[in-house]
């Protein structure tokens, strides 16, 4: 092929652009190596939202730290305090279902048998209206409600609560609201269950 023909012109600028894909390409994943966060990691540094310490993962105890059997929600995860003179916290990411856009995640600090902070982890819902349903004075309603035998978790209300069981929904917000519940029952299931069958070890 002679230097400066059409088909001479083409080759060498295919080869030029496949040069510099593939230095791109290279860069990218460079790139992505190093900044590339460990999701274990990642939810350590989110867990600082609702606990003031380091966290590891709760270690494995047949039949404790399987995954509630609940349909409207589930437990991604179980964290514990790194340091283990602390006892009875359990940090869990938790998924509810029934959100405007699919489903949210949190995480739910349970402390001495009640939730004492809840936190977004991962959700999109509507800016404003649905928003509302993930902020930290909604969370509040959930929070130092003594997680008893006896207790079966949440009911979401319309009204004016009447009972400790009862959390009010965010007007114009039902989706949210209902999805933050599912999410929160789902960490009082597993925390009942875990404790139950602690109990009986």
């Amino acid at each position: 092929m002679r230097k400066g023909s059409l088909g001479y012109e083409i080759v060498m600028t295919a080869l030029v652009l496949v040069i510099i894909a593939g230095a791109a390409g290279a860069l990218l994943g460079l790139v992505h190596h190093f900044a590339a966060v460990d999701p274990e990691e990642l939810l350590a540094r989110k867990a600082s939202a609702v606990y003031d310490g380091a966290v590891v993962r709760y270690p494995l105890q047949e039949g404790i730290s399987q995954t509630p059997d609940y349909d409207k929600g589930g437990v991604l995860g179980v964290y514990v305090p790194k340091d283990d003179s602390v006892k009875d916290v359990y940090i869990l990411r938790v998924v509810g279902t029934g959100a405007y856009k699919g489903s949210l995640e949190l995480l739910v600090n349970i402390t001495g048998g009640k939730i004492v902070k809840i936190a977004k982890y991962d959700a999109n819902e509507t800016p404003g209206l649905g928003s509302k349903a993930l902020e930290e004075s909604y969370f509040a309603q959930y929070c130092n409600v003594p997680l008893t035998e006896d207790f079966m978790g949440f009911d979401l209300v319309k009204t004016t609560p009447s009972a400790k069981s009862e959390v009010r929904a965010v007007s114009g917000a039902s989706k949210s609201s209902t999805a933050v519940t599912n999410a929160v029952n789902a960490a009082v299931i597993w925390y009942k269950d875990m404790r139950s069958k602690r109990a009986t070890k």
